[in-house]
């Protein structure tokens, strides 16, 4: 019989990844012209913009061990600081940042942490970060109310309602963690499921639901040893957010105004980040670009608001995404050429134990 040739997933994921990047770069027209932009500005403060990125990362990744650290669970530096950039990868290249955990909890599956764990720490991770980003942004908001409500008050009902929807994440993200509310989740997944046949004799996926609803369970079973774990995760989100929001700050320097304080310009970023983080497009993409132009609008004003954008985009986002892409076709490679030397070392190993035993 002939043997079933395997589809190549893992090259083709890596060709659909460079092909997105390639298109990414043809369609955005400002991104050829972002360089032009960046050539005429102070380059000593815009190197401090990519260090800020890059602590901002290791922030990202080192909160992720702390808390995989909590479940016995091992991380190298390097791991926590990858499974990091991934996870802001997919969240800015997805709809409403919806891919960034999932595709967290993948790789991690391939590391052999099972899926409800991981999910649970992802969970737990995002919890910290969002109650670092609403606090910041509610102390920004009182901070900059009186100026905003006489100088441009159309803003205000965005940043209330960005308020409110995060706010309501901090209330729903933890209550996953209530063995009921999860227990019931599952049973809305199995009847879904039961429902779609094919699903349930193919995948197995009921067996899958009732493994992820143990692992994942396994985390609040001594949730009380944890609580130490989430509070440093959440202190340590708080200047993650701080080193995020600041970025904007030393780009502002970089066109060469003085004339505003860091804690302004850092308020009104966070006021922009926070009305627009719940927007469905990638990365809020349009929303981001807009807000910026109406929140910033008094800041940038010798005619260079447009090139403000365009820089203030190029660092926060497309340097991430194609650092992001640059890690993922990067990892899968290593990945499969170690998947290769196992299988072929592997079948050698069994040979000599059994040549050994004779």
């Amino acid at each position: 019989m002939k043997k079933k040739r395997k589809i190549p997933w893992g090259m083709l994921y890596i060709v659909v990844t460079i092909v997105a990047v390639l298109l990414f770069g043809i369609f955005n027209q400002e991104f050829g012209n972002v360089f032009k932009t960046i050539s005429n500005l102070t380059p000593g403060y815009l190197t401090i913009a990519i260090l800020v990125s890059v602590v901002f990362f290791v922030f990202e990744g080192e909160i992720i061990r702390l808390l995989m650290h909590s479940q016995n669970i091992h991380m190298k530096f390097q791991s926590g600081l990858k499974i990091g950039l991934i996870g802001i990868y997919y969240s800015y290249i997805t709809p409403s940042s919806t891919g960034g955990q999932p595709m967290q909890s993948a790789y991690l599956r391939r590391d052999k942490i099972p899926v409800g764990i991981s999910t649970a720490v992802l969970v737990m991770k995002f919890f910290c970060y969002q109650c670092a980003f609403v606090l910041c942004s509610f102390v920004s908001f009182l901070f900059m109310y009186p100026k905003l409500s006489e100088q441009n008050p159309g803003i205000l009902p965005f940043i209330v309602l960005g308020l409110i929807v995060n706010g309501l994440s901090i209330v729903f993200f933890p209550s996953l963690f209530f063995k009921p509310v999860l227990h019931g989740i599952c049973r809305a997944a199995k009847w879904l499921v039961n429902k779609i046949g094919f699903l349930k004799k193919r995948f197995h996926l009921l067996d899958s639901i009732d493994r992820f609803e143990a692992d994942f369970g396994s985390y609040t079973d001594d949730f009380k040893q944890k609580k130490k774990s989430l509070l440093a995760g959440i202190l340590l989100s708080i200047p993650q957010f701080i080193l995020q929001m600041s970025v904007i700050y030393f780009i502002f320097r970089a066109f060469g105004y003085r004339e505003v304080n860091y804690f302004e310009i850092f308020a009104i970023q966070s006021l922009l980040q926070v009305s627009v983080s719940f927007m469905p497009m990638p990365g809020a993409s349009g929303a981001q670009e807009i807000g910026f132009s109406s929140y910033f609008k008094n800041y940038f004003v010798n005619n260079d608001l447009y090139a403000a954008v365009m820089v203030w985009r190029f660092f926060t986002y497309y340097l991430v995404v194609i650092a992001g892409a640059l890690l993922v076709v990067a990892d899968q490679f290593l990945y499969r050429r170690k998947q290769l030397h196992d299988s072929v070392n592997v079948p050698a190993e069994a040979e000599e134990d059994c040549s050994g035993t004779d």
